[in-house]
């Protein structure tokens, strides 16, 4: 029998927290561990209460969700979070993806998008719609991003370079290996020199230092 996806929620508004949950744990495949009204609850809960991926608004009281994301990054690396915000536009998008985000939904989405989401990103480490494109196109061409990931351009090898094509079609670790003809260990292992390379996070920060830089072009 597959393991269910553990679930944390945190969002300030008791209702709107309630619907959620109740829709959640209608899902087969996941299960909502703990639901919580503020950033700070959050993180005291995630000491206990681990969990797959989180659900995170980031208009929140006492510690806001731009402050816990940061958290969750460097104390928790292994733990996914989706973005659900009102704030839905390109600054705040590409701020989440910078801080470690795995995606970014506008809380007026369907509830089939959250699901969708939830599987993406704790099958693939990203949710990558075209929403989410066109954002990070559009800060890229406008240079709101006024620095580099890392100083300089890291020597990227030709094998690396295809791994970083493949994330940005959304391949698996699994898909990666049979196109490539690869064990998935040395996928693993190309992944961890690329993220070391460029100083990215997470597969996102992959795909957007590619945009970046040129070594991938999005299909939008």
């Amino acid at each position: 029998m597959r393991k269910k996806i553990r679930l944390g929620l945190a969002e300030d508004h008791e209702l709107v927290r309630q619907g959620m949950v109740a829709l959640l744990q209608r899902e087969k495949g996941l299960r909502v561990v703990f639901d919580v009204g503020n950033g700070s609850l959050l993180l005291d809960t995630l000491r206990e209460k681990m969990v797959d991926v989180i659900l995170l608004d980031l208009d929140m009281p006492i510690i806001n969700g731009t402050q816990a994301l940061k958290v969750i990054k460097e104390k928790y690396p292994k733990v996914k979070v989706i973005i659900i915000s009102m704030l839905y536009d390109d600054e705040f998008i590409w701020e989440s993806i910078e801080l470690g985000a795995n995606g970014f939904l506008a809380k007026n989405c369907d509830f089939e998008k959250v699901v969708d989401a939830i599987y993406a990103v704790h099958n693939n480490d990203f949710y990558f719609d075209e929403r989410i494109s066109r954002a990070l196109v559009t800060t890229i061409r406008n240079g709101v991003e006024g620095r580099p990931i890392l100083p300089g351009h890291p020597v990227i090898t030709p094998r690396e370079l295809k791994i970083i094509e493949l994330i940005c079609e959304e391949k698996k670790n699994q898909e990666i290996s049979d196109i490539l003809c690869i064990s998935i260990r040395t996928v693993e292992t190309h992944r961890k020199q690329i993220s070391e390379k460029i100083g990215a996070k997470n597969s996102m920060g992959i795909i957007k230092y590619a945009l970046k830089h040129g070594l991938y072009k999005l299909k939008i």
